[in-house]
């Protein structure tokens, strides 16, 4: 009996023994796999900061080269004239500080008032560059000293010369701390890192900002790691803040820089800290329950068959939802960088050239400058009008009570200069408040009105209503009505697919993005979209909405 009873005990203890080691491989390899999709997460944010880096710097050489041009064709006393007139790529990235120091290094022109006309800077490191190597290139100067993210920046300036001689010096401030704001929401951890250093060991900006008492920028591994390959990755405790983190970098090819991202061992732990103290749970009430072989083996089966249901399930909600965000974020960075930026920059230079010009060239001339203008006008709208149409669902608030009154007198403020332009008259019902987007609600409220205007019959002023019936107790139904030229029935579907318009720009102007807006904000809603005309008369639009209640 009592070999027996040691025996049992013996196999228990074996058995405990067993499952407790499963439940510690279990968590080591959670972990490993939760390192691993860190790591591929962060080398796609440093891959994008790569990218948002190298287009940062470029458009800022940009526009130091646009100022100094002026600076040097108009002079420093005027160039305030030229930055009302033309805004600064992703303005929201820079300071409000552009300077000019002539060649003794006192400011001439600067946009900071704490930078008084005469002061001089002749010892800054950015000054003493130029004197130093008079040559025409960019130089990406330090971060200065701060350590709170709001005051941290650093400059980008190029010399103005006169021939071979430093005629002086333009330079701009950007904000370190909005170098790395775009990763701050993705999935890398509070604590994880992204910096920009140059190869010659130099600090340029750092999120989050190094620690007061940090280690000499000297003694970084990076140095070492960037010189011997062009791009890798190590593990090592932060000199710059002592968190422990696996970071990833890369030399730019077009500036002498490194890019660097890194993830924080604690943020994987901290991930982790809920499973390993259920395991343990799991794993103490199982030495105290265990009753046989059989039992841990059904035990074991059902856990690992729901982790890995659950881990299988993540896995394809994740990659739905980062294929989904990528498509969006890709296509927001084509319109709001790569399209946007230079239609901006050629209409204000096409708005120059027919200010300064007009007197001296002949009509065909001005002719040409007036389609190019109207041109980059109409696709700067088309292309704003598709940034707001892919936004619909990525950027949106979620639904909630709305007043609709409310939001269709947002609308009709919005178009009061229309409105009295072509004497219109709007009358709004009694509406109810369902589950909405106030600001969608108001848009879609905005281009049903404006469209109404705009096709408005020739021989009577327009005449608008917006009304609401209950078609249920949950279901309300919207009508905005008018007199204006009507469309033709077999358009009535044509009419609310993207790009697609009945008429030509000389007629009305437009992108064929509003119904199609419409549409998408309908639908949004849970509710449809659709219209009732008659050619001549009027059309009516109608659409239907969930009622707050709920009921």
């Amino acid at each position: 009996m009592r070999f027996r009873s040691l025996g049992i005990i013996v196999a228990t203890l074996i058995l405990v023994g067993l499952y407790i080691g499963v439940i510690l491989g279990n968590i080591a390899e959670l972990e490993r796999e939760r390192h691993d999709f860190a790591e591929l997460q962060a080398r796609k944010i440093l891959l994008s900061f790569e990218t948002h880096t190298v287009r940062l710097f470029d458009l800022a050489d940009i526009y130091l080269r646009a100022a100094r041009h002026f600076a040097e064709q108009e002079g420093t006393e005027h160039l305030a004239r030229f930055l009302d007139r033309l805004a600064p790529p992703r303005s929201d990235l820079y300071s409000s500080t552009l300077t000019v120091l002539d060649r003794r290094g006192r400011v001439t022109f600067s946009t900071d008032s704490a930078l008084p006309r005469g002061a001089d800077l002749s010892d800054q490191p950015v000054f003493l560059h130029f004197r130093e190597a008079p040559r025409d290139s960019i130089l990406i100067g330090t971060a200065n000293d701060s350590t709170v993210p709001d005051q941290q920046y650093f400059h980008v300036a190029r010399p103005l010369l006169n021939g071979k001689d430093l005629a002086g010096i333009v330079m701009l401030d950007i904000h370190s701390s909005q170098i790395a704001a775009f990763y701050r929401d993705m999935t890398l951890g509070p604590n994880s890192s992204a910096a920009i250093f140059s190869l010659d060991h130099k600090l340029i900006a750092r999120q989050p900002p190094p620690v007061a008492d940090a280690a000499p920028l000297g003694s970084l591994q990076v140095w070492a790691a960037a010189k011997a390959n062009a791009e890798g990755k190590f593990h090592k405790r932060s000199l710059l803040d002592g968190v422990e983190r696996t970071f990833l970098y890369k030399r730019l090819a077009d500036y002498p820089l490194v890019v660097v991202v890194g993830f924080a061992d604690a943020d994987i732990a901290a991930g982790l800290e809920a499973t390993r103290h259920s395991e343990m749970i799991e794993g103490g009430l199982f030495s105290l329950t265990a009753l046989g072989f059989a039992v841990l083996v059904m035990v074991m089966d059902r856990r690992n068959q729901r982790l890995t249901e659950s881990e299988q399930a993540s896995r394809a909600t994740a990659e739905m939802l980062e294929r989904s965000n990528a498509d969006l974020e890709r296509f927001a960075y084509v319109a709001s960088h790569d399209l946007k930026t230079p239609l901006r920059v050629i209409t204000g230079y096409a708005q120059m050239l027919d200010r300064r010009y007009r007197d001296k060239l002949d009509d065909e001339a001005n002719e040409y400058i007036a389609f190019l203008t109207a041109g980059t006008k109409r696709m700067y709208r088309l292309i704003t009008d598709l940034l707001h149409y892919s936004r619909i669902n990525s950027q949106a608030k979620p639904l909630q009570p709305v007043s609709a009154a409310r939001a269709a007198d947002i609308a009709v403020s919005n178009l009061k200069a229309v409105i009295e332009e072509c004497g219109a008259t709007i009358s709004v019902g009694p509406l109810p408040t369902i589950l909405a987007d106030e600001s969608q609600l108001s848009s879609l409220f905005q281009n049903l009105l404006g469209n109404a205007m705009k096709y408005g019959h020739p021989d009577r002023k327009p005449m608008v209503s917006i009304e609401a019936v209950r078609l249920s107790s949950t279901i309300w139904r919207f009508a905005v009505r008018d007199n204006g030229i009507g469309i033709e029935p077999e358009h009535f579907e044509r009419i609310f697919v993207i790009f697609q318009r009945l008429h030509t720009d000389s007629a009305y102007e437009g992108t064929g993005i509003g119904l199609a807006l419409c549409q998408r904000i309908v639908t949004r809603l849970g509710g449809r979209i659709w219209v009732e005309s008659k050619p001549g008369e009027g059309s009516t639009f109608f659409f239907t909405a969930r009622d707050a209640s709920g009921d």
